[in-house]
């Protein structure tokens, strides 16, 4: 598939437009003058849209064609995110009432939402188009690994840039998806539609995409734990104060980073291991790093332990993309996409809400809660494979 490098650059350009919101939200709350959950509120939107509007995309795509949904889906985040940096440009120097405030950001983060919900399942549908399924997990772990580099760039971009002024990230950011607006129209070649009627008969409890869902939705619940509670973690267990709190996060983030992309490089080179071995693989991994986690008594076993589950991860999320694009029908490749994207949106919002309630319990809970869980997707990724369901 030729054009796996630009889709690989446009995820990269997307994903880091998107994460590099999170560097600088802190800092826009309190100089506009609102409250920390405001904050929470504004990230928790794009797994809102990510619920309701992935299948909606999909959909979309199987109708109108690939490169058509991205172009417009990917113009639309472009133009989002400019409102957002223009109207943040002018609060910092004019602040205006506290309720605009919070009405425009949550306003334009929520069409941020919308547009950026497109991205992942029209990328997966694409794929799934092109390479034939044995090797479609090798195409999604190259994606994977583009998605892991954006989501370590964009905060990294945005907190450089931020010295300059709380704007400029944004402005930087809302760039980003312009350039990859071009890269669609110029480098990914015009797909043929696939299917021009109202209705595709895939429904959103298929049993074709159970298994598929129930990973997707875990695995994303995990990752929004282990980002959720990591800080707390370490300012408890250690007794750090809040600046080596911070750095201790950072560079812990940093390293599972460059190992979940590591992992996905791996993966993507072995074209020839089923896409069930590798979440199963991939799902023995997670529960043992997150089990570990529990236990540590340093910051490099508790660093270890990380760097254990994401290379779960990184054969995971591959391994339930690929086996979405090979359990349906090439007419239904967008839809099926949209639907398992729903489930990680699911696991964006739960993850937060679950994983800090069971915090307050001990801070232990929300890891090991993770590590049961994916030890029930062990358990039910083998059955799925003795009865051959998958292969």
């Amino acid at each position: 598939m030729k054009e796996i490098k630009p889709l690989m650059v446009i995820t990269i350009l997307c994903v880091s437009s998107m994460m590099a919101f999170l560097a600088v939200v802190g800092p826009i709350v309190r100089k506009l003058g609102l409250q920390e959950w405001h904050a929470g509120v504004m990230v928790a939107l794009a797994g809102i849209a990510w619920i309701f509007l992935s299948r909606f995309w999909g959909k979309k795509s199987d109708i109108y064609g690939r490169k058509n949904i991205l172009l417009l889906a990917i113009f639309g985040f472009f133009i989002s995110y400019l409102l957002l940096a223009i109207f943040v440009n002018y609060a910092v120097i004019t602040p205006p009432l506290v309720i605009i405030s919070l009405l425009v950001l949550v306003a334009t983060r929520l069409l941020i939402g919308v547009f950026y919900s497109a991205v992942p399942p029209v990328s997966n549908a694409l794929i799934a188009d092109k390479v034939e399924a044995q090797k479609r997990t090798s195409y999604m772990a190259s994606l994977g690994a583009s998605n892991g580099l954006g989501m370590i760039l964009g905060p990294v971009l945005g907190g450089a840039l931020a010295s300059f002024g709380l704007a400029i990230p944004l402005y930087a950011a809302a760039i980003l998806p312009l350039i990859a607006v071009f890269m669609v129209f110029f480098f990914l070649e015009k797909d043929k539609k696939i299917q021009k009627t109202k209705d595709t008969p895939l429904h959103f409890f298929d049993k074709r995409l159970r298994l598929p869902m129930i990973a997707s939705f875990i695995t994303m619940f995990s990752i929004v734990t282990s980002q959720v509670c990591l800080g707390f973690f370490i300012l408890d267990k250690f007794q750090m104060n809040e600046i080596d709190t911070a750095k201790t996060t950072g560079y812990i983030l940093a390293i599972i980073g460059v190992v979940f992309i590591a992992t996905q490089i791996v993966v993507s080179k072995l074209k020839n291991v089923k896409s069930i071995s590798w979440l199963i693989l991939g799902s023995i991994f997670a529960t043992i790093g997150y089990f570990l986690i529990s236990l540590i008594s340093s910051k490099i076993e508790l660093t270890l332990a990380f760097c254990i589950g994401t290379i779960g991860l990184g054969m995971i999320m591959p391994a339930f993309m690929a086996i979405t694009s090979n359990s349906v029908n090439s007419n239904e490749q967008g839809v099926a996409a949209g639907t398992v994207s729903s489930a990680q949106g699911f696991g964006i919002i739960v993850g937060p809400l679950l994983s800090t309630v069971l915090y307050k319990i001990s801070p232990e809970f929300p890891f090991l809660f993770a590590s049961l869980i994916f030890a029930i997707l062990v358990i039910i990724s083998l059955s799925y494979k003795k009865r051959g369901i998958l292969c």
